[in-house]
């Protein structure tokens, strides 16, 4: 089917449910425990960052076990304990546990949840040739936003009256997709692990990280700015929630309303914005869609009426198609197929880490200074945005030069379609 396996159709319509699952419920934890249970917003985000990066240690194990024991298997363990997480979540909120309790459960499911995601990515890039992953990544943000187009706004209504079923329904979607990859993914083993490397706690540590980084420039450059990009895009949930309901004055029909366009912008256009880059190195794409994040974040600290808020959502989302599919593609591309899901693994982990930085630094500014000045943490968005554009256009010169012939894998400059 266009040239792609039943599975890659299977994993596609899997994560889409878990987007669909898990945007019924989590863009509004935020706003739980900030106006529901009055937790102090800068509080509420210095503990969503921290849970983030807590979960981003979780990227490097997914990647390197997926090397040692399959793809499937990691995806299927993390979604079991992942669940299960979820439904305690659900039972704090019912019984009106005190809220810190969701300080030690929202962690521990974000670590169980981010082995899935390099396990998955490095299962797609095993399944398909250099040429064809940047639209098997496309189609994948396809499938993950047409859930996140559908849950929001379903979330958004069922939170205003039960926080509890929200994250009961989370936990239920969850379980479904274990049972679709059980039957319908088989294991990929293409990699032949030596008796030195039979103990994955032998090579997953901090020094095996270090020297890849440092034995491949172009990649560290590559994880330096998809850091500082990643603390840009990691405003779309809790700074943005908080931010809409706090000094917008949005409902949550409202906030759900915008989380929906951007996920219906990105099942309806995602393909053809990749198209259009594909013609492009994918280093030209990830530099202008920096570019309209920081814009569009900007504009969005000004929306003082709703309309402008949904005009400023569709300029982020526009930088979203262009940035996202080309991480994903770049950092498969920078690894053989023995270290892929290393490579994989340390790249998710780094987007986590600036994710986790992006959440604390966006809440911070507004707890603290949007009082002062409303739109100060977007004006900060802006300026990394266009710090990101300015790190993207050298790193493809950087490749450029660096390119040799024989390095087959490393599609670097243009992924034909």
């Amino acid at each position: 089917m266009l040239g792609y396996s039943i599975s890659f159709w299977f994993l596609i319509f899997t994560e889409g449910l878990m987007a669909a699952g898990y945007s019924l419920s989590f863009p509004f934890l935020a706003v739980y425990l900030s106006s529901v249970k009055g937790l102090p917003i800068g509080q509420v985000g210095l503990f969503l960052s921290l849970s983030m990066l807590t979960a981003s240690v979780s990227n490097v194990f997914g990647g390197e076990l997926s090397d040692r024991f399959g793809r499937k298997k990691i995806m299927t363990g993390s979604l079991a304990l992942r669940s299960f997480l979820i439904l305690l979540m659900a039972l704090s909120v019912k019984i009106d546990l005190n809220p810190y309790v969701f300080f030690i459960l929202h962690p521990l499911g974000l670590f169980a949840g981010s082995f899935f995601n390099p396990a998955a990515r490095a299962y797609v890039a095993d399944i398909t040739e250099p040429k064809k992953r940047m639209q098997a990544y496309s189609f994948m943000r396809i499938g993950t936003n047409a859930g996140w187009a559908a849950g929001p706004a379903l979330g958004g209504f069922i939170a205003a009256s039960s926080y509890t079923v929200t994250f009961t329904l989370t936990a239920l979607v969850y379980l479904v997709c274990l049972l679709i990859l059980s039957f319908s993914l088989k294991e990929n083993k293409i990699l032949e692990i030596s008796e030195n490397n039979k103990n994955v706690y032998s090579y997953f540590n901090l020094k095996i990280i270090t020297q890849t980084l440092y034995k491949d420039k172009n990649f560290l450059y590559f994880c330096v700015f998809t850091f500082i990009i990643a603390s840009v895009m990691s405003q779309l949930v809790v700074p943005m929630s908080m931010y809409s309901k706090k000094y917008l004055l949005f409902e949550e029909k409202q906030i759900g309303l915008l989380f929906t366009l951007n996920g219906a912008m990105v099942v309806f256009f995602q393909y053809f914005i990749s198209r259009f880059f594909s013609k492009y190195p994918l280093t030209f794409g990830l530099a202008a869609g920096s570019l309209f994040y920081g814009i569009g974040y900007f504009m969005f600290g000004f929306s003082v009426f709703y309309h402008m808020a949904l005009l400023a959502m569709v300029i982020v989302t526009l930088g979203e198609l262009m940035v996202s599919p080309g991480l994903q593609t770049l950092s498969a591309n920078m690894a053989s197929s023995r270290l892929r899901g290393r490579y994989m693994g340390i790249h998710s982990m780094i987007q986590q880490i600036g994710n986790s930085f992006g959440i604390f630094i966006g809440s911070f500014l507004i707890d603290k200074l949007a009082g002062i000045w409303a739109p100060s943490s977007w004006a900060f968005m802006l300026a990394a945005g266009i710090t990101a554009a300015l790190g993207f256009m050298r790193l493809g010169t950087m490749i450029k030069e660096d390119k040799k012939p024989e390095d087959a894998d490393l599609v670097f400059e243009k992924n034909e379609q």
